[in-house]
């Protein structure tokens, strides 16, 4: 597809942010700073509406009900349905909030940019959470837990997965002995997924990925209902931890909430002879680990054309003290507030 189409939505894999992944042992400048409070401006009325996915219902509502109580002669509904609705809510008119826990698929941007003749606005709102499972948690890459790697690079992370990657055995790796000539057995989830599609981003400056890796679900055919553990995990990313437990040269990304008995996760450096990091809390909540994943918000707004006023609004909730706070109080991590200023620029 034309890389054009894309250009709109992939400012946030840049900025001041994104750079301080993985610089474990130094603090984001602004990470003191204090979220701008929310003050309502003008009268507003007219419709707001969201449609977007299930997984992002408590703080959307969160957020409306602020917006009702500052401006009561808006009329604000929700509709949670699912991941897909997102985009084609914004494309039908239904919606003018697309609430999302991934990223934009390739294949959503072009039907938008088709309809429209240009990308929509992609802006942050939330952290994923930390590990809770279906909520956009941070990614790990785990081996064996035999593996004696001490650390991967993004770099190397891409190399393994990417097509025509340059690292196919543990030894190009550093790894000696046993495991000197061992190839990587990799693993990995089965496309179209938001996962797989954020590591491609993230992890592979969106390469595709290679061929020969172990995909799961095995089954491309397999209802949604099917895919969750009676938990409420992905049964794709159990399968996977399991696989790697049982293989002593596997590897593989998965969620952080997956962390099982029999695998290890690998602390990671977001560049060469960086500093390696592991996902804990605190590198989560910094963004001082590189595999943390965002919540978004996309909407519908033309070159050079103002915000509509009500989804401004609405968004000037989101992006403030009060609106953070709602997000604090559900399974999400908030935004550090530079990142919370990075988003506001883009409602100028």
């Amino acid at each position: 597809m034309n890389p054009g189409i894309l250009k709109g939505v992939s400012k946030f894999f840049s900025g001041p942010a994104i750079l301080a992944f993985g610089l474990c042992s130094v603090r984001l400048a602004s990470a003191g700073a204090p979220y701008p409070e929310y003050v309502p401006q003008g009268e507003l009325s007219g419709e707001l509406h969201s449609v977007g996915a299930d997984t992002m219902d408590t703080v959307t509502l969160g957020w409306l009900e602020i917006i009702r109580k500052s401006h009561p002669l808006i009329e604000a509904t929700m509709e949670a349905r699912s991941a897909a609705t997102a985009i084609t809510g914004l494309i039908s008119g239904q919606g003018q909030l697309g609430p999302n826990t991934r990223m934009i698929y390739p294949n959503e941007a072009a039907a938008f940019t088709r309809k429209f003749g240009y990308a929509p606005t992609v802006v942050r709102v939330t952290l994923g959470t930390y590990d809770t499972s279906g909520f956009s948690p941070p990614l790990a890459i785990v081996v064996h837990k035999d593996n004696p790697i001490g650390k991967l690079t993004l770099a190397e992370i891409g190399e393994i997965y990417a097509k025509d990657g340059a690292i196919a055995t543990w030894g190009q790796l550093g790894l000696a002995g046993e495991w000197a000539d061992k190839p990587l057995s990799v693993w990995g989830l089965r496309e179209p997924n938001g996962i797989a599609y954020f590591f491609r981003e993230a992890a592979m400056n969106g390469r595709a990925f290679r061929g020969g890796i172990t995909l799961r679900p095995a089954d491309t055919n397999i209802s949604r209902s099917a895919q969750r553990t009676p938990t409420g995990g992905v049964r794709a990313l159990e399968d996977i931890v399991k696989g790697v437990g049982a293989d002593r040269y596997a590897i593989a990304y998965v969620g952080l909430c997956d962390i099982r008995p029999g695998v290890r996760v690998v602390p990671i450096a977001a560049r060469d002879g960086g500093p390696p990091c592991s996902p804990t809390h605190a590198t989560v909540e910094s963004l001082q680990y590189p595999l943390v994943r965002f919540t978004y918000i996309f909407i519908n707004r033309a070159p050079g054309k103002p915000v509509d006023p009500n989804v401004r609004e609405f968004l000037r909730v989101v992006l403030s003290r009060q609106g953070q706070d709602v997000v604090k109080r559900s399974v999400f991590l908030p935004l550090p507030p530079e990142v919370v200023q990075e988003e506001l620029a883009k409602l100028d």
